[in-house]
């Protein structure tokens, strides 16, 4: 175990927030300046990194960065390709990393430092800013450095649970006092910063932070026609309208809705929230005790390593966790919240507002007790897969219980209060079993079993001996996009401040500064929360039984559809394939009544092949789509999927009823026509997927 010669150098740099603005500079500069001293270069400028940033880049020339992700992740890609091309090139002989917890804060210590010690052991020199590890310490002191890397590494572990621990402390603290401990307002009120005294100071907007000693923030009452909303649906809710009632009066009055303006990001691309009331939005506001001066903390969990208990943080548990164990947004009981008086004045009587509150089981508990848990696999294999084509609509199709069977249903019609696109539904089942013959028509194209063996054991020989870059979710790309437009529209808006001498013109600059700043770290956020797949490592498997493994779905894909335990494998092979099916609907007649049916589907292997793009219309970079136009109903769909349009005629079964004059046939499942498939040369890939 010895050092290889001095030759040249890589670096690896990592911050976990995107707003910590100097990191990436100061870890560059040290690097280099450290780097002249040893004598010891590295390609790459500190330009690269920030190409690297704007790009979502891992690795350019010898330098390696993961932004935006946390230490605690030892899957970073950036840093997993750091480590295999530091092993694996002899030519390389130090690396360059600022700081141990740079390379990780772990909770898997013993993972970590084995990493570090496979590192240093193949003959490369580790230099941080207060030591450099060679491999020839390693072999005189190894049990020295095994103790001390523990140590150091475990102290670094504990950084994000003490540090969760201090935050869920402050929070509890200051809302013991009702004082604000993030977030927007609700409706009706605003952010107001208030001094020692507890005198109101100033007002701030959304995203607007002022740090001043002995100042906090509370909400407190703004809008007074919005208050005076707030509190007619109390009334209302007095008198015993439902809540989806109320939310119909709301929309048939024009009464914006309070998020009616906002841009939000889901599945990986911006859109526009719709203006209008949902039953949610109004049970939301009867729930939420400001409006009678009380201000309540805790009610949801979602802290990653800590989270908010009776009397202080408490450690996450299993039921905190999903199956691959990322955390969960929970619902916390009545006993770990914390009320206090909000400070404003009580705008709805406190105890008729008590009065109104249902004696209800946690949402968690009702949506165990009703299935109503859309993003369920073992329910709804196809969650967030099956989109609304219709009019260029896009919105997923949410999964939901219909009497004794599972749909997937309009999101978009039921989130606009069902003011917008249509009731849109087909049976889940149903749309499972189609996708699942889809498929199994398309191995039947390809030339079968053998043939698609043959072509992904060929390819599987000719990379036996190469490492393959995991290809990125088509989501992280879009944020990606996104992300390096905001950018430049921040770098703008930067320019035209600093030369803007009208006072007018520069407030509304400034604004929209602060709100593409805000949407920035929103987009960052969101990047370093998608999961990213493993990097493809060296198998000790051969190519011939590592195709076999991919065989054997192929082999099942018969069976999928019918076995009820099989949703979790079906949901694996949509995600793996990146496949999406987009349903387009039409006006139709059950008898005398009209309903909505099924006109045609497309089922598409990666979203960019989809004929209208997720959000549609509501997308903030895309133009709105017409009845008439792309996207519309009448649109040709050409992306290079496997179209099957299930059949208008008598006897089809999709929506709220199908079949022309048919009295007597049920919703049971869908008949579809068999229209062309394009299949790309490798079997199930098609050509520009």
């Amino acid at each position: 175990m010895k050092s290889r010669p001095k030759n040249r150098g890589l670096m690896y740099e990592r911050r976990s927030d995107d707003n910590q603005g100097a990191s990436f500079k100061q870890q560059y500069d040290w690097a280099k300046a450290e780097s002249k001293v040893l004598g010891v270069p590295f390609r790459g400028t500190y330009e690269d990194v920030e190409e690297m940033v704007r790009k979502r880049l891992h690795h350019k020339a010898d330098i390696y960065l993961d932004n935006a992700i946390s230490g605690g992740d030892l899957t970073r890609p950036g840093f997993r390709k750091f480590l295999r091309d530091a092993i694996a090139d002899p030519t390389v002989s130090h690396v360059y990393v600022f700081k141990r917890d740079r390379l990780g804060r772990p909770q898997t210590l013993l993972e970590m430092v084995g990493l570090e010690y496979e590192l240093i052991a193949s003959g490369v020199q580790l230099v941080t800013h207060d030591k450099i590890y060679t491999p020839e310490e390693l072999k005189q002191n190894e049990f020295p450095y095994l103790i001390g890397s523990m140590v150091e590494y475990q102290e670094h572990g504990r950084f994000s649970p003490r540090l969760g621990d201090r935050i869920v402390f402050v929070q509890q603290s200051m809302a013991e006092r009702g004082l604000s401990t993030g977030g927007r307002a609700p409706y009706g009120h605003g952010r107001a910063l208030v001094g020692p005294d507890d005198t109101f100071v100033q007002w701030l907007e959304d995203g607007e932070n002022i740090r001043r000693a002995g100042h906090h923030v509370r909400f407190l009452p703004r809008d007074e026609i919005k208050i005076g909303v707030w509190c007619m649906i109390l009334e209302w809710r007095a008198t015993g309208d439902s809540c989806k009632r109320i939310a119909a009066r709301l929309n048939e009055m024009g009464i914006p809705s309070p998020d009616a303006g906002r841009i939000r990001r889901d599945h990986g691309s911006a859109h526009r929230v719709p203006g209008k009331w949902h039953p949610n939005t109004v049970r939301d506001l009867c729930s939420n005790p400001i409006i009678a001066g009380i201000k309540e903390y805790g009610r949801r969990s979602e802290g990653r390593y800590r989270r908010v208990g009776v009397g202080g943080p408490r450690e996450l548990e299993e039921h905190d966790l999903r199956p691959d164990g990322q955390p969960k947004l929970l619902e916390n009981p009545e006993d770990v919240r914390v009320r206090a008086a909000s400070g404003g004045q009580a705008k709805f009587d406190p105890e008729r507002w008590h009065a109104l509150q249902p004696k209800k089981r946690s949402i968690d508990e009702v949506r165990r007790k009703l299935g109503q848990k859309a993003n369920n696999p073992e329910r709804y294999p196809l969650s967030t897969r099956v989109i609304d084509l219709t009019d260029g609509c896009g919105s997923v199709m949410h999964g939901i219980p219909a009497a004794d069977k599972l749909k997937y249903a309009c999101g978009r019609y039921y989130n606009s209060g069902y003011t917008e696109c249509n009731h849109n539904w087909v049976e889940a089942t149903a749309v499972t079993t189609m996708l699942i013959d889809a498929l199994v028509e398309l191995v039947n194209k390809a030339g079968g079993r053998e043939a698609i063996r043959d072509r992904l054991l060929a390819k599987a020989r000719a990379e036996a001996d190469h490492d393959v870059e995991p290809d990125e979710p088509a989501a992280l790309v879009q944020l990606r996009r996104r992300l390096a437009e905001l950018e430049d529209n921040v770098a703008t808006a930067e320019r035209r401040m600093a030369t803007e001498k009208n006072e007018t013109r520069y407030e509304a600059i400034a604004k929209t500064f602060d709100s593409l700043v805000a949407e920035k770290a929103a987009v960052a956020r969101e990047m370093a929360e998608l999961a990213t797949p493993k990097p493809a490592t060296k198998t000790s498997l051969s190519p011939e039984e590592q195709v076999d493994a991919l065989m054997t779905t192929i082999d099942d894909l018969a069976a999928l559809a019918k076995d009820e335990s099989a949703n979790q494998r079906i949901r694996d092979l949509v995600l793996r394939l990146g496949i999406f099916v987009g349903l387009e609907f039409e006006e139709g007649r059950w008898g005398k009544r009209p309903v909505r049916r099924l006109r045609r589907g497309v089922i598409a292997f990666g979203e960019d092949n989809l004929p209208v793009p997720i959000h549609g219309r509501s997308r903030a970079d895309c133009p709105a789509q017409d009845a008439a136009g792309d996207g519309g109903s009448n649109h040709t769909h050409s992306a290079p999927a496997c179209c099957r349009a299930p059949s208008a005629d008598p006897g089809s079964s999709v929506g709220e009823g199908a079949g022309n004059d048919r009295t007597d046939e049920s919703n049971s499942g869908l008949e579809q026509t068999r229209q062309g498939t394009n299949v790309g040369a490798t079997g199930f890939e098609p050509a520009t997927s």
